[in-house]
């Protein structure tokens, strides 16, 4: 599963929160509640997830509102997401109140764009690569599909509720629509509503804890949708904005990897004297860890010298370079700035 398409998607809705929006349900003449055991609203569920989908077979549109109260507080935040499966093509664009909209798209086959941060790192990291104009990354994968990458209408309700929901209400209004309530112990009440085929066409959910109130309002449209991918002017390759916020740090991280490498090698003499083949193993294991902890990017390096090793690193935009020596000296080990 691709890291840009249903995780990044499925965060808006866990981690943020618009008003206690559910809106007042409308009346109807006569109402029919019945308990529905666990097997009989999975039966339910499916039915939806089956004319939802048929319903959705060229395109589809979801609007989320959510919010988040706290201790009196109240945050808020929306996430519209719009699918166009005939051309293999989604985009989802999210904010939490206050803070600026973040987006990603899916291109079958293709890949996935995520939008990037307007702070001051991303900006030095742009800039230092020669692409301050660009405001997307790409990452490219051919084995991307909407059937497996994205979510479906009813998996931003609730996941679970596609797998098998618990035991819970229908109430059926006289026009024919319903509603389906239940429990998710992730996301707490949920209900979906659906129309007199059974396809889904809005949700809500409230989840509560203690003092805090979490709920969360849909609603979804069906048909061809247009989705725009970002252009090549404004999009970067992941891999090369990853590797420039790397590089930023390039100085402490030569740094940290010499200075663990030494302190590791002092502790595992334990007071006697210093193994130069132990030294150069353990900064070898930091400088990997190092470069693990920045995105897996490989900016420090490490070859052998006399007595030790020499860690450095050089930018490959910048052409500025850094290093360290760290070696043995009978029970010392020895860190010097090259």
């Amino acid at each position: 599963m691709s890291v840009l398409s249903r995780p990044a998607i499925l965060l808006a809705s866990a981690a943020v929160a618009a008003g206690l929006l559910v809106a007042p349900a409308a009346a109807y003449a006569a109402d029919t509640t019945t308990e529905l055991s666990a097997a009989q609203m999975k039966a339910a569920v499916e039915a939806v997830a089956a004319a939802t989908d048929t319903a959705s077979a060229q395109g589809w549109t979801s609007d989320l509102d959510l919010s988040l109260t706290l201790g009196g507080t109240t945050a808020t935040g929306w996430q519209t997401v719009v699918t166009d499966r005939e051309h293999g093509l989604l985009t989802a664009s999210f904010a939490v109140q206050g803070q600026p909209t973040a987006s990603v798209f899916l291109d079958e086959g293709a890949g996935g764009y995520e939008s990037i941060s307007d702070d001051s790192r991303s900006k030095a990291a742009l800039k230092m690569i020669g692409r301050p104009a660009a405001t997307f990354t790409f990452t490219a994968d051919p084995s991307l599909t909407l059937e497996d990458d994205a979510p479906t209408p009813l998996e931003l309700v609730s996941p679970a509720a596609a797998e098998g929901a618990g035991s819970g209400t229908k109430t059926l209004h006289d026009d024919g629509s319903a509603d389906y309530t239940f429990r998710d112990s992730s996301i707490g009440t949920v209900t979906l509503h659906t129309d007199a085929s059974s396809v889904l066409t809005s949700a809500s959910t409230e989840f509560k804890e203690d003092e805090a109130t979490l709920s969360q309002q849909l609603d979804y449209t069906y048909g061809p949708q247009t989705v725009t991918l970002p252009e090549a002017g404004v999009t970067v390759d992941a891999k090369t904005f990853t590797k420039g916020l790397a590089y930023l740090d390039m100085s402490g991280m030569v740094r940290n990897a010499a200075v663990s490498g030494a302190a590791d090698t002092r502790r595992a003499a334990k007071g006697g004297k210093v193994k130069v083949a132990t030294l150069r193993k353990l900064t070898r294991r930091d400088a990997s860890e190092t470069n693990q902890a920045a995105g897996g990017v490989d900016v420090v390096k490490v070859k052998n010298i006399t007595s030790g090793v020499r860690v450095y690193a050089t930018n490959p935009w910048t052409k500025k370079s850094v290093a360290y020596t760290v070696t043995a000296s009978g029970k010392k080990v020895l860190v010097k700035k090259a």
